[in-house]
Parts: structure tokens; sequence; C-alpha cells
């Protein structure tokens, strides 16, 4: 028997022609009437339906009646049916997560397991409300409250236009079987509080809350597009080289540059919360750097934002010196005649021990030659203006008796050239890298 509830989902925003559908079917209502509304444009668009079940474990023996409904359902049905039994609580405590979360994880990485094109799921407009209210109380952004989206890679959820109470009714005024989950009166779990406690204060206020929550969505996700797309296109203006150009990007507006930075992290597999992207954000007007997670840094240095990785830096790289001894004159002639510059040279006669290249460590500290004074390497750096993601990256050239220079930078004032050297020493310092780095 067709409903007008049928008429109400706009199949081709969802699916095509030749399809393999595999339907998350828990045997609860609404994943049932997914599975009618499927079947009843099977032939039209030469559907093929497959159907996933999981049995968490949680609710005994009923749960093991769900799960043969649903395998006699899709028999009757002539639908493809693949299970999975876990025993969630036991699980999700080993894995030290939410039994919710784990139980929401397995599933969809059980369903991407299926081969198939698309995956539907039983979500209707009563589950978005539902999460809208827990976002909103836990925190979140205008993107959070657009609820569910209809669509996201290959999940689409066809239902969302229609209420778990239409639903039902549609199914027992057909006479449609259906399983009951006698843990959706628990209110111990946070969803079923908001469903049982929270949303049924609504319809006190106003009989047709629903219909106002489904204009709030689509005000939200009319908003929100806009902003993504704005967002969309000050990326592709801003981002080069992996990195993001400060200067340009601070031209827009908060919300923009909020969303470009989000959308930078997430380029890079990295997700931020609201502390981390406020620290970014102060990081636009200065140079410095935030840790982000490990090793993981957002480091902020001449109008570029960059993510660096540290430890993968630290562990990938090495130092290779190779050193030349010449006598002063022969030095002069060499910087003479072929006009080159020594990243760094030294009295090889003042040398005490043996030569080591390093990278800085906490206490370094050094007398740049002609300058009169003693300094820390952090505050060196600083005036040289040595970005911070490569200080850790500058060698740092020592003998038996501590540092005598900065390969590139500066000589120890202890080691330095003078008029009366006799033999200078040439080092050359490369740093390889043994792996690639973000």
């Amino acid at each position: 028997m067709k409903t007008d509830l049928f008429d109400r989902i706009n199949a081709e925003n969802f699916i095509s022609e030749n399809d393999v559908i595999l339907i998350a079917l828990s045997g609860g209502a609404d994943s049932v009437f997914l599975t009618e509304y499927l079947k009843s444009v099977k032939d039209k668009y030469s559907l093929t339906l497959k159907a996933a079940h999981i049995e968490h474990g949680i609710r005994g023996l009923e749960s093991l009646s769900d799960c043969r409904f649903v395998e006699e359902y899709c028999k009757n049905s002539g639908i493809e049916c693949f299970t999975l039994h876990i025993n969630a609580p036991e699980e999700a405590k080993q894995a030290g997560t939410g039994i919710e979360e784990y139980s929401r994880n397995r599933r969809y990485a059980f369903f991407n397991s299926i081969d198939c094109d698309k995956i539907a799921t039983a979500h209707t407009l009563s589950d978005n409300i539902e999460t809208l209210v827990f976002r909103l109380i836990r925190g979140t952004s205008v993107k959070g409250l657009c609820g569910i989206p209809p669509v996201r890679e290959k999940i689409i959820r066809p239902l969302l236009d229609l209420s778990g109470e239409e639903i039902r009714n549609y199914l027992d005024e057909n006479n449609i079987s259906y399983c009951i989950d006698s843990t959706n009166e628990c209110n111990e779990y946070s969803r079923n509080h908001i469903r049982n406690n929270i949303i049924p204060l609504f319809s006190k206020l106003n009989e047709s809350y629903e219909t106002s929550f489904k204009r709030l969505f689509e005000s939200l996700n009319e908003d929100n597009d806009f902003l993504e797309s704005e967002a969309n296109n000050c990326f592709d203006k801003v981002f080069n080289n992996n990195a993001i150009d400060i200067n340009a990007l601070v031209s827009y507006h908060i919300s923009v540059i909020k969303r470009v930075i989000i959308k930078y992290f997430a380029k890079n597999n990295i997700s931020l919360n609201e502390f981390k992207i406020n620290g970014i954000l102060n990081l636009l007007n200065h140079s410095g750097r935030m840790q982000i997670s490990g090793g993981i840094y957002a480091v902020s240095h001449k109008n570029l934002l960059r993510i660096v990785n540290y430890d993968n830096q630290i562990k990938n790289c090495k130092f290779v010196l190779s050193k030349e001894v010449c006598s002063f004159n022969e030095f002069l002639n060499k910087c003479e005649l072929c006009g080159k510059k020594f990243d760094f040279y030294c009295d090889c006669d003042k040398i005490v021990g043996s030569i080591a290249v390093r990278p800085r460590q906490s206490g370094d500290k050094i007398s740049p030659a002609n300058r009169g004074c003693t300094k820390s390497l952090k505050k060196l750096f600083n005036e040289l203006k040595i970005p911070a993601e490569i200080r850790d990256f500058v060698p740092v050239i020592t003998d038996d008796n501590g540092i005598i220079g900065i390969y590139g930078y500066c000589v120890d004032e202890r080691v330095k050239v003078t008029d009366s050297t006799k033999n200078v020493l040439i080092l050359n310092a490369d740093l390889v890298y043994t792996e690639d780095n973000l």
C-alpha cells in the first residue's frame, strides 16, 4: 500500500539508476519503513538492495530476537542480509570509549566493509531535532546546528523530512511489523533523556514544533552553505605550498577565517577544537607557534601560517659534516679568487679536542665574535629572526670545550680568525632527511 509519506521523499536527491544500496536495518520502525520505501522504488530505478544488521550484545535475548526478525524480514523481501554480533559494553570498555560512540564506529566500519554504491540510514526529522538539542547543550557551531546531513560521501538519509511518529503510524495502519528496543526507555543514555524528557516539552509550547525545526534546519543549512562557499573561495586565494598567507587571510570576516583554518588543518588530517582554533587565531597577529598535538605545531612566521611536525623532522634527519683545513693565505686566496662565502670557518689551532655538530640544547650559550657579550641561543636566534620551526635544525658546532659556532650565522669569539691565524678550518654541514616530513 502506497502512502503520501513516500511521495514526500525526493528519490532523485538520493538514488541513481542501478544503484546497489545497503540498508542499515536495525529492525526498528524507522529502518523498516526505509526498507519498505526502497522496495517500492526498486523496480523504477533498477536497484539492488542489501541489508546490514549489528547485534550489539546489550539486550540479551531481545537483541537476538531482533536479529532473527531482520533475517526473516529480509528473506521474505528477497534482500541479501549481512549480520554482525559484537559485545559492545565489553569491547567499548577495552577500547576506552563510551558504548554509544563505540557502537556507532563499529556499525559504520561494518557498513563500509560491504560492497555497495550507497549506504541508506533511517535517520528522521525527530533524530535531527534530538541531534540539534544534544549539540546545542554541549556546545557547537553553526555547522553543528545544521544537524544530520542528508548526504555524506556514500551515506544517504532519505527520511530526514519525516517524523518518527508519522512513520510509526504508517507501519501500524498497514500492519507492518517492526521491533521495539526496550533500552529506548532507559534515560541513562543522553539521547534517550533528550527524546523522552526534553523533546515532549516542545509540543506543550508549540504542537507544530517539528515543522518549525524543519524550517530552522533549512535556514541554517542555507546560511552555512553560503559561508562554506565563501570560505572555499578564500582558501583558494590564501593557500599555497601547504601554507596560509596571513595578510590575505585576515582581510576576511572572522567567520570565514575560522572556516579556512579548520579546512587547512583538516586537509592535513588534523581536527581542531574551539580552544585550538582561538590559539591559532592569536598566532595570526604575531610570530610564534602553538602545540596542536604531540610534535605537531601551528607556526606563524613571516606572514605564513604553517603546520610543522617537529617529531618527524627531528627523527628523520641527521647532520653530515665535511672538513677542510688550509693555511690562512690559502683561505684568503679562496675567498678572493672564487668570491666564495663560507657558511662556517674558524682558527683551526684554537679548537680543543674534536669537532662535532648537533642540534641546539636547552641552556646553550655563545659569545659571538666581535660582539663583546655572551648570549643564549634562544636570544641569538630571536635576534637573527630564525624561523621557529627550523631552529632545531640549525647545526650547532662544538669542540671539547663547548660551542664554537652556529653554522651559517656566527663563530664564537674564542675561535675566530684573526691576523695571527695560521690555519683555517672550513666546515660544511648538510642536513639529510631519511623520510618525508609533514
